[in-house]
């Protein structure tokens, strides 16, 4: 019985090598089985994978929302220009000096020159006219002197009429008023026109008279009737002598004066007189 016992203890406590063998078979099978199916490997001494961080994603564009300008104020005009201020008139009784130099580029010829040089320039010229534009010649204020030789006549014994070879005692006077560049001498006066007014308003006329008086006085020279004196007839009555023609005698002053100068030099005054009238009257157009 003894043997019996100790034979099964022998048994039970001894592994044979062919059970170590399969425990180990067994012990890889299932590390083998739970690697495949956790997908563990045992780590290997292999240098890290370097990790390349990916680029920054661009940052997102800004949202464009349109946005309502405001309407733009509307801007005030710039201001005009300032206007050219003009040197005050000076007064009348001081003025020579402003006329002369107004006129001093023009050229006037020896009689212009001469009617210069007194005083009272422009007081003078409104006596002038206010006595042309009544039909007088006023001689003494005339920038020409008047002819010193007697008006010549010729006497056959049965009449006097007048001699044509004093028609050119005028010529040089003539020849003066064509020479004159009215346009710029009536441009350059039209500063003292309230001056020549003024100076009208002297006669008790009223001031603004003095523009019409200029074309009475024109209006005159330009109508006196085209007459060829060099057989108008003569008569004696008192110290001097008349036309015997009452229509040539009936003439006013400034007219028959014109008729003396001679048929040539009296076309050529009136032309000169029609073109001051129309300067005239165009430069008042033009300042109203």
């Amino acid at each position: 019985m003894t043997k019996q016992f100790g034979f099964v203890r022998e048994q039970r406590g001894a592994i044979s090598a062919a059970q170590a063998g399969l425990i180990v078979v067994l012990l890889l099978v299932i590390a083998g089985g739970v690697v495949l199916l956790t997908g563990i490997w045992p780590p290997k001494d292999e240098p890290a994978p370097t990790v390349t961080a990916p680029p920054p994603e661009p940052p997102p564009s800004p949202i464009m929302t349109a946005i309502e300008e405001p309407a733009p104020e509307p801007s005030e005009p710039p201001p005009p220009p300032p206007e050219p201020v003009e040197d005050p008139l000076p007064r009348l009784e001081e003025s020579d000096d402003a006329v002369r130099d107004a006129v001093g580029d023009i050229p006037l010829g020896t009689a212009g020159q001469q009617y210069l040089i007194p005083g009272n320039i422009i007081e003078r010229s409104a006596s002038l006219i206010y006595l042309m534009a009544q039909g007088d010649v006023p001689y003494k204020l005339l920038p020409v002197s008047r002819p010193k030789a007697a008006f010549p006549i010729r006497d056959d014994g049965t009449q006097v009429v007048t001699d044509p070879a004093g028609f050119e005692r005028y010529d040089v006077l003539t020849q003066w008023l064509q020479s004159l560049d009215l346009e710029s001498l009536l441009s350059s006066l039209e500063w003292f026109i309230p001056l020549f007014r003024e100076a009208w308003s002297y006669y008790g006329e009223d001031p603004a008279a003095f523009d019409m008086a200029v074309v009475i006085t024109l209006d005159l020279v330009i109508a006196t009737p085209e007459i060829d004196l060099s057989e108008a007839r003569l008569i004696r009555k008192e110290a001097v002598w008349i036309f015997e023609d009452p229509a040539i005698e009936g003439l006013a002053p400034i007219q028959k004066q014109v008729l003396r100068m001679g048929p040539e030099n009296a076309k050529i005054l009136k032309a000169k007189a029609a073109e001051a009238r129309g300067l005239w009257l165009d430069q008042l157009s033009e300042s109203m």
